[in-house]
């Protein structure tokens, strides 16, 4: 997403420690929806599951829920209100909310830590990826095979360009993690033949840069 933001401006421009961080923030947002989201998936599928038996109303229906230790309980009529309500979204809120409570100054200092982290992690990688722009471009380019670079999407030359950048300079991460990366992103965010295009390159280029590690600038 920071990439694609970036692909229409002038790459020569600084960016900003400001930016980076309100990247970061936006991204743990993100954590937080996908969070409330599995909650609100889990009693769903609970509901589902059970709403296919013929359950009074007041029966209790027991259930785990990703991320909170303790059980979860509900009445089968509490379910079936919640649901047609508002598809468990405010229950998922509530329980959310009930374990951020309990567990808030963890996850803060977990928080705050990973942030320091990600930042100076995600500040090399924002260097490494301007600063070597031309010469990945050049690389992609040199191994195209019928297709003209003009034609691959923004989004398919961006993640080409990050499975570039961890096979040069992030060595510790093996060669066949940073390319299922790289295919899944395009499975998510690109066209449905995108992780084919995406593999066959990155896996071309595999053997040349971790044999020439030294051709791009630090």
């Amino acid at each position: 997403m920071f990439f694609y933001s970036k692909e229409f401006f002038d790459h020569e421009s600084i960016i900003s420690d400001k930016e980076i961080r309100t990247f970061l923030d936006s991204i743990n947002d993100i954590k937080s929806e996908d969070k409330l989201e599995n909650v609100r998936d889990s009693i769903k599928e609970v509901f589902d599951n059970v709403k296919i038996t013929k359950l009074d109303y007041r029966d209790i229906i027991e259930f785990q829920i990703p991320y909170i230790k303790e059980k979860t309980s509900m009445t089968f009529e509490e379910m079936d209100i919640e649901n047609v309500n508002d598809g468990f979204l405010n229950k998922a809120i509530e329980i959310s909310h009930k374990f951020n409570i309990k567990e808030e100054k963890k996850i803060e200092d977990e928080s705050s830590s990973d942030n320091v982290e990600n930042f100076k992690f995600f500040h090399h990688y924002i260097k490494l990826y301007f600063g070597n722009l031309e010469s990945i471009d050049a690389g992609i380019i040199n191994n195209l095979e019928n297709w003209d670079f003009g034609r691959i999407s923004i989004v398919d030359k961006i993640i080409l360009r990050m499975g570039i950048i961890e096979l040069k300079y992030f060595t510790e991460i093996p060669p066949k993690v940073t390319i299922n990366e790289a295919i899944e992103l395009g499975k998510k965010y690109s066209t449905e033949k995108s992780n084919i295009f995406i593999n066959g390159l990155l896996n071309k280029l595999k053997d040349e840069i971790r044999g020439n590690d030294k051709q791009l600038k630090n």
